[in-house]
């Protein structure tokens, strides 16, 4: 399989630091585009006997059971995709009894699969150019799970 490479963005932001607005930059993955769910289910349908329209009322009927048992609490194997399980974020205490259910907020977590996590950790970065920048930027971390806009991105910037 092909290295993954990334196009990077340069984007600008704005944070408070020390109460001071601070113009700085951040790295943002530039990436090819949206697969629809249709696209991916005719695209699996490639050299076998299974009509698209079989394939996509299967994998519907796949996301269903698996929406039901996450909603059950359940941690979901998606296989080669990887897992999806309950969990909080919340705030750090010395003293457990010092935690409070009124600090944690539930969300869902994604793991993904090690072949998946070797692709994007190995993925091969270069800067992209304004000409090849468009609207498909990926979004930023606190999109998936319900945060700020991509432009805004808050908290600390992983590598």
């Amino acid at each position: 399989m092909a290295q993954l490479k990334l196009k990077i963005k340069k984007a600008k932001m704005v944070r408070n630091i020390n109460e001071v607005k601070t113009t700085g930059y951040y790295g943002r993955v530039i990436t090819n585009g949206t697969k629809t769910y249709e696209e991916i289910a005719a695209e699996a349908c490639v050299n076998t006997t299974v009509h698209k329209a079989e394939m996509k009322v299967a994998s519907e009927l796949l996301l269903d059971a698996i929406t039901a048992q996450i909603k059950q609490g359940y941690i979901i194997d998606l296989g080669p995709l990887g897992k999806l399980y309950p969990a909080v974020n919340g705030t750090w205490k010395e003293n457990a009894d010092d935690l409070s259910l009124s600090d944690l907020k539930p969300k869902v977590n994604y793991k993904p699969s090690a072949d998946i996590e070797a692709a994007v950790r190995g993925a091969q970065l270069s800067w992209t150019t304004e000409a090849e920048t468009d609207d498909t930027a990926a979004p930023a971390d606190d999109d998936q799970t319900g945060g700020t806009t991509p432009t805004t991105p808050t908290g600390d910037l992983e590598g």
